[in-house]
């Protein structure tokens, strides 16, 4: 009966029936309906319906000749059988070219040349004894039983969202609190600055007052003494006529020496910077969705330990029209959005691209720029001689928004958990986001490049430092203790050090002209990624961009290189 069916359809479908038997169906054969019970809401064939007249003689049951009725009437095809396409259809075959179940419309509109349509009850045929068949109902409520987790895992991020919330709300308020208090020091401060400067005016006045009233006095005594002398002999008229001419002469030193001051006032010159560093910030922090991705076994990022394949070496030009000299580029950073910020050292310009590499918009700095650091959303840091300058890229323009000025230099600069790590070269010291001082993490005198740049694991425990002056790689614990040093033929004057989210650790070295990976205890190279053949000129700093899985690398040249990994 396949075999049959299948030719069938090949030659044009006859076999498929508009109405097919309801009964001959069920029990797999395909039979052509002549009669429709509308009680029953069933079609029978010739000897169907003869067996059905006798069972329920009181049904009306219409013929061909009303088959127009039987269109209108109510077609009752259970869920499970009805076709996804068609809904008012029921699904009676399959379609081995398409491993799909179809229902006749779908068998005359899009599977007219297939060459493998059978019969839903041929295929059927023995479903139920099948291993496969039996273990449904077990594998769905496997699956069940992974929503009712899944279910359950999002109710408990829903209540551990609403705790974040409310912590980060606590965390603003201290922010507040905090700035309340700053506002509240710079104002005191300010008017005990006023009070000083009117009390210190106040006792020169006094000091005016209290002169004006002795001269008056001793210029009163002496008019009455000269006017008795004067009656008297001529040498105390002499006398009193020499005293008066230097009371005179002295009296008009204090007025010139008074006069000289009309008057004192006090002015007040607002400081706008305040003001307009709070209105250029738009919040206290940076807030980002951060989405835990689940762990898949076959992700080789996921893996520390994994070493990277380059499948391509690709230069981008990044050289402006206007640049006097060659592009000397000593950082470069990704932001959240997936654009790229540059520091160009010789042309003292920060530098902003698209994701394609495109130019988009550039702002120059006072001096040479050291570094550049992502510290959130849309805000770097860049590090020029002994000041950090915070920057942000809204809509694809650069805006400075403010600078810390430190006490020392500032040659590279990394962000995490809310604090700055800063380099001075031979030291790193750790900062709050405000410039506060918080300590000293490493010092190393040796040399004048020993503490040159510098990375922090993702959960802040481990701190990478390469020691360009000793061509080392230094590891460290969170409190500042070494834990392990690193030297390679490949490793001469390391520059830059980036490590990934996943803990990969990437460092680029100048004397050697190399890219190396290493592993995240910093004790081995892993892999040498690129040399000066690969394009390599004497790079200074690097970014792993886990949107592309591609290394940013730039350098002492008018190009960075994007190293795609495999």
């Amino acid at each position: 009966m396949a075999s049959n069916f299948e030719s069938s359809i090949q030659r044009g479908c006859d076999f498929i029936h508009d109405f097919s038997c309801s009964p001959c169906e069920e029990n797999g054969f395909n039979t052509e309906a002549h009669h429709y019970c509308t009680q029953c809401t069933k079609y029978y064939c010739q000897n169907c319906v003869s067996k059905h007249n006798g069972l329920y003689q009181k049904h009306a049951v219409l013929g061909r000749k009303e088959v127009n009725k039987w269109e209108s009437a109510p077609r009752v095809v259970d869920a499970l059988e009805r076709c996804g396409m068609h809904p008012g259809e029921a699904l009676k075959l399959v379609c081995g070219d398409h491993d799909q179940l179809c229902c006749s419309v779908c068998v005359a509109i899009d599977h007219r040349q297939c060459s493998k349509i059978q019969h839903i009850p041929d295929v059927a045929k023995g479903v139920q004894r099948n291993i496969e068949f039996q273990q449904i109902p077990k594998k769905i409520a496997e699956v069940q039983k992974q929503f009712e987790k899944m279910k359950e895992a999002r109710l408990k991020n829903t209540t551990s969202l609403k705790k974040t919330r409310a912590a980060i709300s606590d965390e603003i308020k201290t922010i507040r609190k905090r700035i309340n208090e700053i506002l509240d020091k710079i104002e005191k401060t300010t008017l005990q600055n006023l009070d000083g400067m009117i009390a210190e005016l106040e006792k020169k006045l006094k000091k005016d007052i209290e002169t004006c009233d002795k001269m008056t006095i001793e210029l009163q005594n002496m008019i009455a003494a000269f006017q008795t002398k004067a009656k008297s002999s001529e040498s105390k008229s002499y006398i009193a006529y020499r005293k008066s001419q230097d009371m005179i002469s002295q009296a008009n030193d204090h007025l010139r020496g008074i006069s000289i001051i009309e008057c004192y006032n006090v002015t007040f010159q607002a400081n706008n910077l305040i003001e307009e560093i709070l209105s250029s910030i738009k919040t206290f922090g940076s807030i980002e969705e951060q989405t835990v991705m689940t762990k898949q076994r076959e992700d080789p990022l996921a893996d520390p330990s994994h070493v990277f394949s380059v499948a391509e070496y690709k230069e981008y030009h990044v050289k402006m029209s206007d640049d006097k000299y060659l592009c000397y580029i000593h950082g470069v950073c990704e932001m959240s959005c997936g654009e790229f910020v540059i520091a160009d050292f010789n042309n003292c310009k920060v530098t902003l691209f698209d994701k394609e590499f495109r130019m988009l918009d550039h702002c120059v700095v006072p001096e040479y720029p050291w570094d550049v650091c992502h510290i959130g959303g849309n805000e770097v840091a860049v590090c020029v001689n002994s000041e950090l300058y915070f920057i942000n890229a809204t809509k694809g323009r650069l805006v400075t928004t403010r600078k810390l000025s430190l006490t020392h230099h500032c040659y590279t600069a990394a962000h995490h958990g809310g604090q700055l790590y800063i380099s001075s070269g031979t030291a790193l010291f750790i900062y709050t986001i405000s410039g506060q001082k918080v300590k000293m993490l490493y010092e190393n005198k040796s040399g004048n490049w020993t503490v040159r740049k510098c990375a922090i694991s993702n959960d802040g425990e481990t701190i990478y430092i390469t020691n360009n002056n000793k061509h080392q790689l230094i590891t460290l614990d969170n409190n500042g203790n070494q834990l392990a040093v690193l030297t390679d033929p490949d490793m001469k004057n390391p520059t830059g050090v980036h490590v990934t989210a996943t803990g990969h650790v990437f460092v680029c070295c100048c004397g050697s002209n190399t890219v190396l990976q290493v592993d995240k205890d910093g004790k081995k190279k892993l892999a040498t990624l690129a040399r000066k053949d690969d394009g390599m000129s004497g790079p200074s700093g690097l970014f792993f961009s886990s949107r592309t899985s591609s290394l940013i690398v730039v350098g002492e040249k008018d190009t960075l290189l994007v190293i795609k990994f495999i």
